[in-house]
This record gives structure tokens, C-alpha cells and sequence, in this order.
């Protein structure tokens, strides 16, 4: 690359548009690298190289410059990459402004912005966190939404931090959403997916669970995703995917039998019982508190 053209990239987190190209390139030297895949278009009149990876920095970046902006702020699932709390796959770049456009992968926001709502991360403009977990709350499937909010709470912000934010949206759209979950928030949990499985057991009307309860074995402590501990009974989600290997697997099922000597009962959840099927799980595990109930009475 031309060192012209190489000192803007860098000053621009890895992008550069055709206009910056066409002073040390010409056109046709610019479509060809285009078509050999050398540099890759971000959005329209905006290139990177193909060996650059195109995180939220960049196409934020990218988006200003294709919108011909001085500023551009990040918002919704692209500023939670940038604080940290992203759970959501999206090839969608999102930003607030009051530009149209047509591609499906930038998506601008004509929402109102208070100045106290904007944060620096990395350099690049974007909702504060609290303003992003909200938003996202607000706006994503129950499920998801539960998910950012417990991943925001485990990266550093406050439910008080959340319930400021809360009240500050609450005429906008999702708002009861939000504020319903903001009740189930648990920074314990240390995946999506057992924030996921968590808001199933409470849909399903089962007592609140414990994230990530310790139980101690022979072995050592037996760390369980879900627990109701009066009842002695967890909740494993996809136990030999999310721990490592067979090898962990192995030592957790010595665990689990000794689990089950004292008393305890132990369920399995897979991804596709948790997004399509919840009964599965929730309705065993319903049945064994009731029994529980039932045998502490008879005592």
C-alpha cells in the first residue's frame, strides 16, 4: 500500500475510501485489487484489506466515512461489542443518526440522544453502557435481552446504574420488557445460554435459582450452572460442550455420583431443549421440588 494511502488506514482503524484511494491509485488499479479480493468494501465508497478483521472500531469507522459524517456514534448491539457485552451474531453495523440507508448491514437509528449518554471507547463514539444494555433490552427477544443484561452486570455495570437508565426510557418501546428482566438481572451466570435456560426455569413458575452454586464434593467444590440448594437439585446446561472435554466431562459425572449419595438430583438442558422445548427440563425438575416438598413435610 502507498504511504500516503497506508498513513490514513492506520489513522482510521483499517479503512479508507475511494476518494483517499484515487489520489495515489487509479481507478482501474483500484477495481482490480477489488476484484483479486486484496481489499474488501466495508460499506459504500469504504475498503479495507482483506486481512483486516472487521471489528466494531472499523465499521463504525467505515459507516462515518461512507455517510460523509464528522462524528458518528455506535449504539445497540455495536456498542455493546464495544463495552464488552455483545451476546448477539450480527452482520449489521448500528449507529444513531437521521440518514437513511438501504443496506441491510448498517442500520441507523433516528433516536434522541442526550449528550450525558455518550461514551469514548476505544476511541470511538458510542451509547454509554448503561444506555446500550437498555436499548438492547428493550428491543431483543426476551431471552437475549436477559442475556445482555446479565453479561452487562458481570462486566462492571450496576443495577442501580440500570435502573437509572430504565427510568430515563420509560415511555419507549420494550420498555416494560426491560423492566421486568432488570428484576431477573444475576451477573452470575457465565453464558448466554444459562441466562437463557435461567428465564425458562421462571417462565416455567420454579423457585428462583442459584447461578453457579457450589456444592462441595470429596473431590473438591462441584460448581453447578443452576441450583435450588433447600431442594437439592441443579441444572447442568449441555455439561460436556460447555466444560472441557471428555477428560472434565469424566470428572464432573465422579462428581455428579457423589452429588447423588447426598441426596441431590441433578437435569440436563441442551441448546434445543432451551430454545424450543423447555418442558423438557422444567417439568422434571418441577415434579422433584414437589417431591422434595412433599418428603420435608413427612419428616
Amino acid at each position: 500500500m502507498r504511504a500516503q494511502l497506508e498513513g490514513l488506514r492506520d489513522r482510521q482503524f483499517g479503512v479508507f475510501t475511494a476518494a483517499q484511494v484515487l489520489v495515489e491509485y487509479t481507478r482501474a488499479e483500484l477495481r482490480a485489487r477489488l476484484h483479486r479480493g486484496e481489499w474488501v468494501r466495508v460499506f459504500h465508497g469504504v475498503y479495507r484489506e482483506a486481512g483486516t478483521h472487521p471489528g466494531p472500531e472499523l465499521r463504525v469507522e467505515a459507516a462515518r466515512l461512507s455517510m460523509g459524517l464528522p462524528v458518528l456514534v455506535a449504539a445497540y448491539n455495536t456498542a455493546a461489542e464495544l463495552h464488552g457485552f455483545s451476546i448477539a451474531e450480527s452482520n449489521a453495523t448500528h449507529v444513531l443518526g437521521v440518514q437513511l440507508t438501504r443496506s441491510k448491514h448498517l442500520v441507523v437509528h433516528q433516536d434522541r440522544l442526550d449528550p450525558t449518554q455518550v461514551a469514548m471507547v476505544n476511541e470511538v463514539s458510542t451509547t454509554t453502557a448503561a444506555r446500550t444494555a437498555i436499548d438492547t433490552a428493550r428491543t431483543s427477544r426476551r431471552m437475549d435481552a436477559l442475556a445482555t443484561l446479565d453479561t452487562a452486570t458481570r462486566v462492571g455495570l450496576s443495577l442501580d446504574e440500570l435502573n437509572h437508565e430504565l427510568a430515563r426510557q420509560h415511555r419507549r418501546r420494550g420498555f416494560r420488557q426491560a423492566a421486568e428482566l432488570i428484576d431477573l438481572v444475576d451477573g452470575r451466570a457465565e453464558s448466554p445460554m444459562e441466562s437463557r435456560t435461567r428465564l425458562r426455569c421462571h417462565d416455567a413458575g420454579l423457585p428462583r435459582p442459584q447461578p453457579q452454586l457450589e456444592v462441595p464434593t470429596p473431590d473438591g467444590p462441584r460448581r453447578l450452572d443452576l441450583g435450588w440448594s433447600q431442594y437439592r437439585i441443579g441444572l447442568e446446561y449441555d455439561s460436556v460442550a460447555w466444560h472441557s472435554g471428555l477428560h472434565a466431562a469424566a470428572k464432573d459425572n465422579a462428581r455428579h455420583n457423589h452429588l447423588a449419595t447426598q441426596g441431590w438430583t441433578i437435569f440436563y438442558a441442551t441448546a434445543l431443549d432451551v430454545l424450543h422445548q423447555p418442558q423438557l427440563f422444567t417439568e422434571p425438575i418441577r415434579q422433584a421440588i414437589n417431591r422434595r416438598r412433599v418428603e420435608s413435610k413427612g419428616r
